[in-house]
């Protein structure tokens, strides 16, 4: 009678990897830091950031040209009276816009109450207090309306959200120069081998230098791990118990 099969200790890749994965899962968040604005650049935030005004805050003009009200346009072309320019980053907006009249505006300056439309530049023309404009145009065309991308309040970045660059300007663009976020976990790089050498030493003719645990450092980096490469384990089991008990430390 033909002896069972013996059940191999050692895991494939894919159980290997699928038992890495599930232990994974199971770890809690590690602590929080604070980190500058740049240096959080690639790190996992530990904090929801949420708008502190409306964005934008306030009607936000589009295109340059000149903010009317829609209706004075439906006869063409139209003239109106021009009451000023509005150019952006103004402290205070200019008093409501009327029937008939017209504030030249710049590329993201605040659109004047009353004022539902910004006309392009190109279609229009300007005789001292006067401009005439030769293209009709539809309520809300080339305005941002105010908070159109976000409400006071609303979550702009959730916690656990990796920091990519454009996960840095939104943080920035509500006044967030420190972010609290997650210390980066320590993983550790065990290289097993009699024939495996450091990279600088004296290499001998069947001997290998230790590439992979570079490799794989840079990887844990790229992940927005702390790589921490460990010496070189021989193959004799006291010694590569003692690196693999120093390696769980991580």
């Amino acid at each position: 009678m033909a002896a069972p099969p013996i059940q191999s200790p050692v895991l494939s890749f894919e159980e290997a990897r699928r038992a890495v994965e599930d232990h994974a899962s199971h770890i809690a968040p590690g602590s929080n830091e604070t980190a500058d604005l740049l240096d959080a650049a690639s790190r996992v935030l530990a904090e929801p950031i949420t708008a502190d005004r409306d964005i934008p805050p306030f009607p936000r003009s589009t295109r340059d040209g000149y903010a009317v009200q829609a209706a004075d346009l439906a006869t063409l072309p139209a003239k109106l009276k021009v009451m000023g320019e509005i150019k952006a980053g103004l402290v205070q907006v200019p008093s409501a816009l009327n029937r008939g009249e017209a504030f030249s505006i710049m590329t993201g300056a605040p659109v004047p109450p009353g004022a539902d439309a910004v006309v392009m530049v190109e279609y229009t023309s300007q005789q001292g207090d006067t401009v005439e404009i030769t293209r009709g145009i539809a309520p809300g065309e080339n305005i941002v309306a105010q908070g159109a991308e976000a409400k006071r309040g609303s979550l702009l970045l959730d916690r656990g959200t990796r920091l990519i660059e454009a996960a840095i300007a939104l943080a920035a663009s509500v006044g967030k120069s420190r972010l609290q976020v997650f210390v980066r976990p320590r993983v550790a790089v065990l290289t097993t081998g009699d024939e495996i050498v450091e990279v600088d030493a004296e290499i001998g003719p069947t001997q290998i230098r230790n590439s992979n645990s570079y490799s794989l450092a840079v990887q844990i980096q790229k992940a927005g791990g702390e790589p921490v490469i460990l010496p070189i384990a021989p193959d004799e089991p006291r010694r590569l118990r003692q690196l693999i008990e120093d390696g769980l430390q991580s």
